[in-house]
């Protein structure tokens, strides 16, 4: 078993994949619902107003963006792609660096694909022949 300690609240857990407890995972799954209620009844609210009306902080609303759980349509310069720095309203990468880096990974995975050559065939001996074997026979 891996431990990790949770990078929220800092308490030791049982890593699953993820830096965060269940515990603080369950409070971050309440805060996103919060969130995304407030935004569907309220669309085109800014991340301080949405911040403000649910007491969530900007910096957890906007890592639900990052995440691409929530899709920022009327805050522009809000989030930047990591590789190139233009301007995205979800995510981490625009869509340009997204098709670029799975170009590069399957570049990457064919040039690593391990290719065996054929197993040669045996040459057979002109006198084999099949056959049944019999009681008689061993």
């Amino acid at each position: 078993m891996n431990l990790k300690n949770c990078y929220r609240c800092g308490g030791l857990f049982a890593y699953t994949g993820r830096n965060i407890c269940n515990k603080c995972l369950e409070k971050e799954e309440e805060e996103y619902n919060i969130v995304r209620k407030y935004v569907r009844d309220h669309p085109g609210a800014s991340i301080i107003e949405v911040s403000e009306a649910t007491d969530i902080e900007e910096e957890k609303i906007l890592q639900f963006v990052r995440d691409g759980r929530l899709k920022s349509k009327g805050f522009t310069g809000v989030l930047a792609c990591e590789r190139c720095g233009k301007s995205i309203s979800s995510g981490r990468f625009c869509e340009d660096c997204m098709q670029q880096r799975e170009k590069e990974i399957q570049g990457v995975l064919q040039r690593n694909v391990v290719r065996e050559p054929p197993k040669e065939i045996p040459k057979r001996k002109t006198n084999d022949k099949l056959h049944i074997l019999g009681k008689d026979e061993d």
